[in-house]
């Protein structure tokens, strides 16, 4: 809930309410009355001694930043009751402008000027109560509140904001009342009729007065007023009852002399009663706080009767015009900004969509050289995976190839083949044709494809009698797939231990096609001249001397 600070202030005492409100729920937390030094000293001092006393209230009761309210007195306004020709309510602030200036010299176009229609009756003329503020009144309130740092947010009428107390202390009203009460110096008078505001007097009492010769001049002025009051103003029957704002304990004897004077009845209402006030806040001469109880609850309903820093103004003859064109403005930031929203999201989108493009061609590249660089290394590897291991074959040939006793290579040839792998090509002399049986067996596995395209018998050697001739196809292996020592060896015993049934039945056509060729022409095979070599890389010829020392060697 806000604070709100209501002051109202004469050249005596500073007289303060600090509430709150939340919507038209009010709390009173702190009433009284702060004292004034004489204002010998000067304006500048005064307000120095006045911005004093209510910073140190605010420090006390811990309020920052209140809503300030200030109840203006009698004498620092000047009042006009006008008569308006019949008019509708969006025409009368400029009427009432027009005729408050040409009835007081006072009132300019500058002045703050608020009015209060006291009537409004279709077709009638339209009594009003207007209020005009002069600048440098104005000027001096404000300067007052400057310096205790504060800044007013409404100026209203005193004597209003105690009628509009009454109305809520008395809300049923059906009848035309005066109401009396009294702060500092100034009594108030209001007379009130039902639904709308009578009359108002306020009149000053002299400084030094007790408080006997108070009470006969309140007598005496309630008295003027019930007679002098204009009865246009009054209502049907006059004023019927009189009420007395404060305390009953110091108004009950007044109350009964007072309505032995003017044959009315009167009553005493406590202004206390009409808001929510600890027992804490009860203050003796409770009606001068009546004013300021008003105003609070003014504030919480937002209707005040008259409020000269917010007065009413008449409507600007552009206002539909005006109203249009701001719309419009509204409307024309509202599609800028959104165009300039899409067109800033457009611009980072697009940004984005150059950058990705950029990388998209850069990996598109790197990918295009990937590939390029991938088809090499496969066709490296399918090159690789081709080759023959020549020396892991040569010297894997030589540990399953026959003895020297058995066997000698004439010639030999290596070379790869269409495909994978390679073949080597074996030309040479064995005693028996058993022997080449036996190195097919011997050299023959599942990376290995032997055979012998021709098995000849020689009749002029007795050592070496017969000429072979085999190819051995190679498929290409890593190298812990060929076999060591110890497996050849395995391999070696088995073939050596039964050669006698099985070898026969391979080896024995071998030997009959060679017989036959040598019985139908020994001699024209005899002297064919020995194959060419096989192409290759690598070639064995050794000469046919050599050959012989060998075989001799062998058999010895």
């Amino acid at each position: 809930m806000p604070h709100v600070l209501v002051l109202d202030w004469d050249p005596r005492e500073i007289r303060y309410l600090l509430g709150m409100t939340s919507g038209r729920t009010t709390r009173v937390l702190a009433l009284g009355t702060l004292p004034l030094p004489p204002t010998v000293e000067g304006p500048e001092q005064a307000e120095q001694a006045f911005g004093a006393q209510i910073k140190e209230l605010l420090a006390a009761s811990r309020a920052t930043h209140p809503r300030v309210l200030v109840a203006l007195p009698r004498n620092s306004v000047e009042l006009l009751y006008l008569t308006l020709p019949p008019a509708t309510d969006a025409e009368l602030p400029e009427l009432v402008l027009n005729l408050a200036v040409q009835q007081s010299s006072a009132i300019s176009e500058q002045t703050r000027l608020d009015f209060l229609p006291i009537a409004s009756e279709p077709g009638l003329p339209r009594p009003v109560l207007a209020a005009a503020l002069a600048d440098d009144q104005r000027q001096r309130i404000v300067g007052q509140l400057a310096a205790a740092g504060l800044t007013p947010q409404r100026m209203c009428l005193r004597s209003l904001a105690g009628v509009s107390l009454f109305r809520r202390l008395v809300p049923d009203a059906a009848h035309t009342f005066l109401v009396i009460y009294r702060v500092g110096q100034d009594l108030e008078l209001a007379v009130v009729v039902p639904g709308r505001l009578g009359f108002l007097r306020t009149v000053r009492l002299p400084e030094q007065m007790s408080e006997e010769d108070a009470n006969d001049r309140l007598i005496a002025e309630a008295r003027r007023t019930v007679l002098a009051s204009p009865r246009d103003q009054m209502g049907d029957g006059g004023i019927q009852q009189v009420f007395v704002l404060g305390a009953r304990a110091e108004y009950e004897s007044l109350a009964v002399e007072m309505s032995g004077e003017l044959s009315l009845a009167v009553e005493v209402l406590d202004p206390l009663g009409a808001v929510d006030a600890p027992e804490s806040v009860a203050v003796p001469q409770s009606e001068r706080f009546a004013p300021l109880l008003g105003l609070l609850l003014d504030e919480a309903d937002g209707s005040h009767a008259i409020d000269l820093l917010n007065p009413r103004r008449p409507p600007h003859r552009w206002a539909r015009w005006r109203l249009a064109a701001a719309v419009g403005s509204g409307l024309a930031l509202a599609v800028l900004a959104l165009v300039m929203y899409v067109w800033g999201n457009l611009a980072e989108v697009n940004a984005e969509n150059q950058r990705l493009a950029a990388r998209l061609r850069e990996l598109n590249e790197t990918a295009r050289k990937g590939v390029v660089q991938r088809k090499r290394i496969e066709a490296l590897a399918a090159w690789k995976n081709r080759e023959v291991n020549w020396l892991d074959e040569l010297r894997d040939l030589s540990e399953r190839f026959p003895s020297p006793r058995d066997a000698v290579v004439l010639r030999m040839s290596m070379r790869p083949s269409q495909g994978a792998g390679g073949l080597i090509d074996l030309q040479g002399l064995v005693r028996d044709p058993k022997v080449v049986v036996n190195l097919e067996r011997q050299v023959r596995d599942p990376f290995r494809t032997v055979r012998s395209r021709r098995v000849q018998q020689r009749t002029q050697e007795d050592d070496y009698t017969w000429l072979y001739e085999t190819s051995v196809s190679v498929a290409p292996r890593r190298p812990d797939q060929y076999r060591g020592p110890a497996a050849i060896t395995a391999a070696a015993e088995p073939a050596a231990a039964g050669p006698a049934v099985a070898e026969p039945a391979v080896a024995e056509p071998a030997v009959e096609r060679t017989n036959e060729q040598t019985n139908e022409g020994a001699n024209e095979r005899t002297n064919e001249p020995p194959p060419e070599p096989a192409d290759g890389p690598t070639a064995v010829t050794p000469d046919s001397s050599a050959a012989k020392a060998n075989a001799k060697e062998a058999r010895s």
